[in-house]
């Protein structure tokens, strides 16, 4: 499975599981817009307000809701968390292996250039892999830049057997 993959299924698996919390929020949200009393009354009123099967985080969230006083502000908590779901971003691995570790300055300019050449978030890892000699090797999501003198060296002896 690539990295493309991966980002694709979690993004479905991200979509689905705060797509159907947020439809079953939205649709109780109505429901308890009236509701009142003490917490055990709130309880019994979330309770009946839910459809079977529900989620237990989905009823726990609520209490709390209730317990804090702040029941009623459910239609403006769902609003601020749809506005804080459009911001998740989804993090491309990438990954830079060097002979020698990198300077912070160093780190800091190729993290610039990465995030200029593919415009998306990195989740961005330095390792230290002395069998490449020097230069560097980049992997972004299923994307390998090889740059190593060890690649170069392996490309000009095969040119040279080649002749």
């Amino acid at each position: 499975m690539t990295a493309a993959d991966e980002q694709t299924y979690a993004r479905g698996l991200y979509d689905a599981v705060i797509g159907s919390t947020l439809t079953t929020l939205q649709a109780v949200a109505p429901k308890l817009a009236q509701a009142t009393g003490p917490l055990e009354a709130l309880q019994t009123q979330i309770d009946a307000a839910l459809p079977p099967n529900t989620p237990a985080t989905i009823r726990n969230f609520l209490l709390v809701l209730a317990r804090d006083g702040m029941l009623e502000q459910l239609p403006q908590v769902l609003q601020a968390f749809e506005q804080f779901g459009a911001g998740a971003v989804m993090l491309t691995r990438a990954e830079v292996l060097s002979a020698v570790p990198l300077s912070g300055e160093q780190q800091e300019r190729v993290r610039q250039q990465l995030q200029e050449q593919y415009q998306t978030p990195l989740d961005l890892y330095f390792r230290v892999d002395e069998t490449i000699i020097g230069g560097l090797i980049i992997r972004v999501g299923d994307q390998v830049v090889d740059n190593s003198l060890r690649t170069r060296l392996n490309n000009v002896q095969r040119g040279m057997l080649a002749s």
